[in-house]
């Protein structure tokens, strides 16, 4: 008896659901069942630990359909994780299943024989800084994945004849809510490995006839210099952006564009812990709150905690989304729901009286590279373990201060050095990096690294 797929639309068949890279004919809904099937039909056994090191292809999409409908959990990584990575995660996690890259390859982990005890509701486990391989991974139940994708297709008003730009990386939790809330409503999602600066990528989308293109902070800066006119999509009605914040003239930018062509940008806030979706900013209130990230999905709600006399304080997320809790390592895949629907953003900022949420800091030490949350403190001591070392945001990516060997050539050098091991570690791209040689690292009367002295620094 064939399993359900989830987080397929029920009722569409023969209509359109995905198309790759691989140049074919799109996949419909009934073949993408049947290929799912087949992925749980490879997969039957035991409840296990699945990890998925998942690209933007068809062929992945059913390995990860089909791993759920085989009742596994499934972890989702980046396939460009350095091995020692990869190494360390499958250590910690012990998986019981490994698909590699390309899904050719299903491996019955030799590491985890007898099947640990997993949480009976969970199912999907997403790194909190995919980048960089951090073991810290976000629990997340089907649930609280189909309710985000619904969600989301609600306030965008996704339809069945709507085709979604699927250039964002799936181990990513936007990318991965494109491809579900396109395909809860029985829409096509044109999946590719390609980015926004190869030849190839828009006349794809062009083919494709995309009506939805999702962005992060740097493709907005990069079509406003590309043109956003000049791209050609015909076909397209809606922009979404989210990954960090940008800047309101490049948001009036877009909004502008699309108005003009009577289609709808939208701004977006979430986080990996939300599975991932929290507010959306209506194309329509833009003008009236242009620097707001807007208001919370429907049946969720925002809570700031302890408004100070502006009414600014930590953002509080209640919502069915909300994840079960982090893992570190695997005993924590037993563990049960110690969220109850109630998330600490740990980002500080204020409602307005129509109940959207305006953005003015974070309280936690998390950066956006290139729409990529990162873990600043991983990527600190990793470089400090080469050389005294501290890391902040800087824009769109990271700026490492190193302390001075004492002359330009050293230090140099040196900077050389730590962004070969960097590189070597993270998947954060060599254009995120800017290094600075300073006299020495300030540090608090407490002893703590001075990362306000170091903004200062500019």
């Amino acid at each position: 008896m064939s399993a359900r797929i989830p987080l397929l639309a029920a009722g569409f068949g023969p209509e359109p659901a995905l198309q790759d890279d691989d140049g074919g004919a799109w996949v419909s809904y009934d073949a993408l069942r049947r290929l799912a099937q087949e992925w749980a039909d490879r997969l039957n056994g035991p409840r296990g630990l699945a990890f998925l090191y998942i690209c933007n292809d068809v062929a992945n999409v059913a390995a990860l359909l089909g791993a759920l409908a085989a009742g596994h959990a499934v972890a989702l990584f980046d396939p460009n994780l350095p091995a020692e990575s990869r190494a360390r995660l499958e250590a910690c996690y012990l998986p019981d299943w490994l698909i590699e890259p390309g899904a050719q390859q299903v491996v019955r982990g030799p590491l985890n024989p007898e099947p640990a005890s997993l949480d009976p509701a969970l199912a999907l486990l997403l790194s909190t800084s995919g980048s960089t391989g951090s073991p810290k991974l976000v629990r997340l139940t089907l649930a609280a994945v189909e309710a985000n994708a619904a969600g989301i297709a609600d306030v965008l008003a996704i339809r069945p004849d709507d085709v979604a730009a699927g250039h964002l990386p799936l181990h990513y939790s936007y990318g991965l809510s494109v491809l579900t809330s396109h395909l809860c409503r029985g829409a096509r999602v044109r999946l590719t490995e390609r980015g926004l600066m190869q030849r190839e990528f828009w006349p794809s989308l062009r083919d494709a006839g995309v009506t939805h293109f999702p962005g992060v902070p740097f493709h907005y800066h990069m079509l406003a210099k590309l043109g956003f006119a000049r791209l050609g999509l015909g076909s397209l009605r809606t922009m979404t952006q989210a990954g960090g914040a940008l800047d309101v003239a490049m948001r009036r930018q877009a909004h502008a564009f699309m108005s003009e062509r009577g289609g709808a940008f939208y701004v977006l806030y979430g986080q990996t812990e939300a599975a991932p979706r929290m507010a959306t900013l209506q194309h329509d209130d833009f003008p009236l709150a242009e620097g707001s990230v807007g208001t919370a999905l429907p049946g969720c709600r925002f809570e700031i905690l302890e408004p100070d006399e502006n009414n600014s304080g930590e953002v509080v997320f209640h919502g069915p989304n909300v994840m079960l809790g982090y893992a570190e390592a695997r005993p924590d895949l037993a563990l049960g729901d110690t969220l109850k629907g109630r998330l600490q953003t740990g980002d500080i900022g204020w409602l307005d009286d129509a109940g959207r949420l305006y953005l003015t800091g974070r309280a936690k030490r998390f950066g956006k590279v290139y729409g990529l949350r990162v873990n600043l403190d991983e990527l600190e001591r990793e470089a400090s373990a080469i050389t005294p070392a501290a890391v902040i945001q800087a824009g769109e990516g990271v700026r490492v201060f190193i302390a001075s060997l004492g002359d330009e050539a050293s230090d140099a050098a040196q900077s050389q050095r730590l962004l070969d091991h960097l590189l070597s570690r993270f998947t954060i791209p060599r254009v995120g990096y800017a290094f600075r040689s300073i006299e020495a690292i300030p540090h608090t009367e407490r002893g703590k690294i001075d990362y306000a002295a170091l903004e200062n620094l500019g």
